[in-house]
């Protein structure tokens, strides 16, 4: 059953800020937990002051967050607190709230934390990327993006247990980047404790609900991942990442970066070789550039 909290917050979402976004999201998917929270909570485990939560819900019509409980309690009628009702948000919904948060991570781009961070990872003597849980694929895209268009790029391996890239050789002069979301690993914020107590450069890339994020890295960039799906969706933060490795190419210079990636591809064809048309494998070429014939059958 939609009430008129969430009728309004999905009314207004385009036009908020990306703070009043981050309650906003926070109060659509934790409407059955609001009666347990404050102000000052729902600040901490968003990521704002508990006097912004304040003026968002005043922008709303509501003086204080009693208010907008007893909106909710007349909502939800006899419905039980602690079991969140079905949503029933339909595709266009779901796709409007995704779209919101893209367009949310383009904004992003333009703020001095973003320039910061796209700096870092331009500038670093090595990049470390780490990912956890179904963000796994995420760092991994990260790390070889990255790693085409700059030197140093290392995927930190997480099933070793120790990770050993970060807790033994990761230095100053590096960055270490560390991607998740909720429910969040322990790892990421012991990984993130261990490496800034040695004064290494963190990123966290997470959604806007981590509580502690900022307690435990200088620098944090969130995208929305929950739009009403059983999985969340992780297109706003693979927007993010490919907007940061759009920056590192600005930042270095596209004509350092493409003689990078021309190296890199003349090695790929040397060693492995271009698909060419038909499905035939283009033959490899010498370092001279003439092309190694190979005789059927023959070593």
């Amino acid at each position: 059953m939609t009430n008129r909290v969430e009728l309004l917050l999905r009314d207004r979402y385009d036009s908020f800020t990306m703070s009043e976004r981050m309650i906003a999201n926070f109060l659509l998917e934790n409407m059955s937990g609001v009666p347990f929270e404050t102000a000052a909570s729902i600040g901490a485990r968003v990521g704002v002051s508990a006097m912004t939560v304040g003026r968002f819900l005043k922008s709303l019509g509501y003086h204080r967050l009693s208010a907008l409980k007893q909106d909710l309690r007349d909502g939800l009628g006899d419905a039980p607190w602690l079991l969140a009702p079905a949503t029933g948000a339909g595709l266009d919904e779901r796709l409007r709230a995704e779209t919101a948060a893209i367009a949310g991570v383009y904004r992003l781009a333009t703020t001095p934390e973003w320039q910061v961070v796209a700096q870092l990872l331009a500038g670093a003597r090595r990049v470390f990327v780490a990912g956890f849980q179904s963000e796994r694929g995420l760092a991994m895209g990260l790390a070889n993006q990255l790693g085409y268009v700059r030197p140093g790029v290392r995927l930190v391996d997480t099933a070793a247990g120790t990770f050993g890239e970060i807790t033994t050789e990761a230095d100053a002069g590096d960055v270490i980047v560390l991607l998740d979301v909720r429910r969040y690993s322990q790892h990421l914020r012991k990984l993130a404790e261990h490496a800034t107590a040695r004064g290494v450069p963190v990123v966290i890339v997470t959604d806007p609900y981590c509580p502690w994020a900022r307690d435990v890295a200088p620098h944090v960039l969130t995208a929305e991942v929950s739009f009403g799906h059983f999985w969340d969706m992780n297109s706003a933060l693979g927007s993010m990442l490919n907007l940061l490795v759009d920056d590192v190419v600005r930042l270095i210079g596209e004509p350092q970066v493409h003689a990078r990636l021309a190296r890199l591809s003349a090695a790929y064809e040397d060693f492995i070789g271009f698909q060419g048309r038909g499905g035939t494998t283009m033959p490899a070429r010498s370092p001279g550039g003439r092309v190694r014939a190979k005789a059927a059958g023959k070593r």
